[in-house]
């Protein structure tokens, strides 16, 4: 049974190796939200929420191989986007996770409509071979449709 919890700042070492074991270099930060997924004290998954330059950027959201397609990353991400609220909020995924973070809300758009600092995340991660998408998940008024009578 999976189960998701907040981490405490004494989770942040055990996050660290897990990131490690992941091959995920991004860091994280003792002010970040972030939200572990465990299996029998096993940790699992790790996603997290961090305020950059004022912006909300999704990032690092990894799951053990052997857990994958178990539908542990959607629970993450549903439980990412319950904390967004009415807020608009950024992630930077491999291009084959598109449809992925479509569940949770998130449109692919171009590098010029994400703010500065995100444009040269992304332009770095393309100069180092990697194939990402930009995209970005619109508060909850403006992600539903709209019918027009």
């Amino acid at each position: 049974m999976i189960t998701l919890h907040q981490a405490k700042r004494q989770d942040l070492e055990k996050i660290k190796t897990f990131y490690r074991h992941c091959g995920y270099s991004g860091g994280l930060k003792p002010e970040d939200w972030i939200l572990m997924a465990g299996s029998n004290s096993q940790l699992v998954g790790v996603v997290r929420l961090c305020l950059e330059q004022n912006v909300l950027v999704l990032r690092g959201m990894q799951v053990l191989q052997v857990f994958q397609r178990q539908g542990i990353g959607k629970q993450l991400l549903q439980a990412c986007t319950e904390q967004l609220e009415n807020r608009t909020c950024y992630c930077i995924p491999w291009t084959h996770l598109r449809s992925f973070y479509r569940q949770g809300g998130f449109a692919e758009v171009s590098a010029t409509e994400a703010p500065d600092f995100l444009q040269e995340r992304f332009e770095g991660y393309l100069e180092r071979g990697m194939k990402v998408s930009i995209m970005r998940r619109l508060p909850s008024t403006q992600n539903s449709e709209r019918i027009v009578l």
